[in-house]
């Protein structure tokens, strides 16, 4: 199921850049390396992790994992 936040969205030049160590949005706090962890987490389980802009505002994250047979 989807995750979503109700922020203002992500500009699409940073679609990119949110993945790596140490990038934040947030001026003046958070560490910048949740996203790179989740990504990071995802991979390692054989997945893929997506991010859009959704129509109301904010971001949609999805995560797809593979099934275990």
């Amino acid at each position: 199921f989807p995750s979503h936040d109700s922020g203002p969205g992500l500009p699409e030049k940073l679609k990119e850049k949110i993945f790596e160590p140490y990038f934040s949005t947030k001026e003046g706090h958070g560490t910048g390396i949740g996203l790179t962890i989740v990504q990071k987490t995802v991979y390692d389980h054989g997945g893929q992790i997506y991010v859009e802009n959704s129509d109301m505002g904010g971001c949609n994250f999805m995560i797809e994992l593979p099934t275990r047979e």
